[in-house]
């Protein structure tokens, strides 16, 4: 007896997957049953489709050119009846000497006799230049309105400036009507000129169609199914299209350039040069295959496209079609009976086979895939499958092993969270007498550690140090460099009596085994308790903003130095100010002005005073700000750190000696930079 091949080998004259053409599946199962049913089918469906295709769709074609002119003729009478009524009000008007009221009478008399007309504009400029002009705007429903009386300049509108400068008359593009109910209109100009050689223009008419009723007459086409129907105004704006509205205003080559469809270029071109177009294209989008027919709509400017798909042309052909099928099927069921017992050893082995993968696909990987040593694709497919129940018990092995590892690394940095979460000081309050001073920072990470920080450092009983930073980078690379410029800070601010002195001291001990190059913005500050004297000096970081307590806020002008950690930096201005009593001083990092929603619109700088609230404590301050932030980027995710650091200065009472007024020379004092 022959051996079997064990699971984890696989033979070397099987690795290519060859076995001889005389023991395949494929060949024995093709050769009695596919062969004749196949050839018959393909045959009948063939010589069916050739002769049926061509019948149909010479048809259809010949239906939606006809149906296209018919509509262009309904669009052009409509159109033409417009027409004809404006230019009998500017021959009437034009010849004849009418006074105000039978020039109204007569305007109104047009536009009720106008079918589809909801309005008319007649424009008359005097003849003398005593004489009153006439501009009045005649409504179906009653709506006049008297241009001249109203005040209204419409002689420096473009509509009045093109219809007086035009030989003849012109249909605008499609506009929304306020006037008329926010309803879409489209208006027929004519310039308005006395009779004879040589005439001037006196002003113009114009009669108001709604859109409605050129879309109305062709909405039914644009339902059947399959079919577009597109209605392109003169200047090439598209009124009617089932993929843009009429309010977006956009034109039937924009449209093209903007969705990519290259097919319609020729369309285009057609209606650029007023020509009619039949051609057949392919939808450079979808794919389909449509018959679109262009059509000029008289000589009005006006062009109608409809398009047709070719799925709904060949629906006849389909249903043709299906008769061959069932007769295709009747004939396969016949040789399914011919070659039924031929295939019943071949069924056996598969069933073998699926039982295997059955077992698999349940997560059974320990019993061995039978029939591994047939030398036929059905050995093939055993060894295939017996070779991945191998590969999927190990990667269920190396799966297990990256799980504990991945757990023991959340576990980590779980610990690293809470460690650096316990680096940052609590907020605290100082008091002294009357005067009490609130220091709080709130500190949200993107991830589980992070490299934003904040420190409060007191020096002395009278003075508050204090700083925010953002370390270029996230994760755990800038915790590390966030824990030691918060060291390196503490250190710098009590052997140093300025900020700017202790950020120099920083930016020369950071550039020290710097090899990544990383990088930390830090605003440092010290305030005193008792007068508010406040001094601050920046490194790359935003100004933070002063809240008065009347609510008055600004944004202090704290010129910025270089970032800490590029290279050793000494140039960090300083400034000196006062914080109030009753003030409150924010600083924040980026986390905060570029959080961004979900249509990527960031926070800003210009909400943060939105969100403050005069009088609130400094954790109120903290934890409002942020909770703004959130409601606004919710439910985008968190994208970077968020800190914030405010401080309150407060007083129990006023101070019982009023303070002395203040002098020229220190009038400006809170605005002082300093340079370092």
């Amino acid at each position: 007896m022959r051996k079997a091949v064990p699971s984890s080998v696989v033979p070397e004259g099987h690795a290519a997957g060859a076995s001889h053409w005389r023991s395949s599946l494929r060949t024995r199962i093709a050769l009695w049953a596919g062969l004749v049913n196949v050839v018959l089918l393909v045959l009948l469906v063939l010589a069916t489709t050739w002769f049926a295709r061509r019948l149909i769709l010479d048809d259809a074609r010949r239906d939606t050119h006809a149906t296209t002119q018919e509509a262009a003729k309904r669009l052009d009478g409509a159109l033409h009846v417009v027409t004809i009524t404006t230019h009998g009000i500017s021959d009437l008007v034009g010849s004849a000497q009418l006074s105000p009221d039978e020039l109204t009478t007569t305007l109104r008399a047009m536009v009720k006799a106008t079918p589809g007309c909801v309005g008319g504009l007649l424009i008359l400029e005097p003849r003398e230049r005593s004489d009153a002009p006439f501009a009045r705007y005649v409504a179906a429903d009653g709506g006049d309105r008297d241009f001249v009386a109203d005040a209204y300049p419409f002689r420096d509108q473009g509509w009045y400036q093109r219809t007086v400068a035009s030989p003849g008359g012109w249909w605008s593009e499609p506009y929304l009507s306020q006037t008329a109910g926010r309803v879409w209109m489209v208006t027929y100009n004519m310039p308005l000129r006395e009779p004879g050689r040589g005439a001037r223009t006196r002003g113009m008419v114009s009669l108001d169609l709604p859109l409605a009723g050129l879309t109305d007459p062709v909405d039914s086409l644009a339902h059947l199914p399959g079919w577009r129907v597109s209605l392109v105004a003169p200047g090439g704006t598209l009124a009617m299209n089932p993929e843009v509205g009429v309010e977006r205003q956009e034109t039937l080559d924009e449209y093209i350039t903007r969705v990519g469809r290259s097919d319609l270029h020729q369309a285009a071109q057609a209606v650029r040069v007023r020509q009619p177009l039949q051609y057949v294209h392919v939808d450079a989008i979808s794919g389909e295959r449509r018959y679109t027919v262009v059509e000029p709509i008289g000589d009005s400017g006006w062009s109608l496209l409809v398009a047709q798909s070719y799925d709904l042309i060949t629906d006849r052909l389909t249903q043709a079609l299906w008769l061959v099928v069932a007769i295709g099927t009747l004939l396969a069921l016949v040789c399914m009976l011919v070659v039924r017992r031929l295939a019943q050893h071949i069924s056996q082995p598969v069933e073998g086979l699926s039982s295997a993968a059955a077992r698999l696909a349940h997560g059974d990987y320990e019993m061995p895939v039978p029939h591994v040593h047939r030398p036929d694709e059905v050995g093939q497919m055993a060894r295939t499958l017996e070779h991945a129940r191998g590969s999927i018990r190990q990667q269920l092995r190396e799966i297990e092993d990256m799980t504990a590892a991945r757990q023991k690394l959340e576990s980590e940095l779980s610990i690293a969270r809470e460690i650096q979460q316990a680096m940052l000081p609590p907020g605290r309050v100082i008091d002294r007498e009357h005067t009490h001073l609130e220091a709080y920072a709130r500190l949200e990470p993107a991830k589980a550690v992070g490299g934003d920080f904040y420190c409060f450092i007191q020096t002395d009983p009278d003075c508050l140090w204090f700083a925010i930073g953002d370390v270029s980078d996230k994760g755990v690379p800038a915790a590390l460099f966030m824990a030691r410029t918060v060291t390196v800070l503490e250190v710098a601010a009590s052997t140093h009596p300025s900020p700017e002195r202790v950020l120099a001291e920083a930016s020369r001990r950071l550039v020290q085994g710097n090899d990544a190059c990383m990088f930390a913005t830090v605003l440092c500050g010290r305030v005193d308790v008792r007068s508010g004297a406040c001094v601050l000096a920046s490194a790359g970081h935003d100004a933070p903003l002063l809240l008065h307590a009347d609510g008055r806020h600004e944004l202090l002008p704290v010129q910025p130095g270089p970032p800490l950690g590029f290279e050793v930096g000494d140039a960090f201005p300083l400034w000196s100010g006062q914080l109030p009593a009753g003030a409150t001083l924010l600083a924040w990092t980026d986390g905060i002005t570029e959080a961004f929603d979900g249509r990527n619109v960031a926070f800003g700088a210009e909400r943060i005073p939105e969100a403050l609230q005069p009088g609130a404590t400094a954790r109120e301050q903290c934890e409002g700000l942020i909770a703004r932030v959130h409601a606004f980027t919710d439910p985008a995710p968190q994208s970077d750190d968020i800190t914030v650091l405010a401080i309150r200065r407060r007083l129990d009472s006023p101070p019982t000696t009023p303070e002395a007024p203040p002098t020229q020379e220190n009038a400006h004092a809170d605005a002082t930079v300093h340079p370092a």
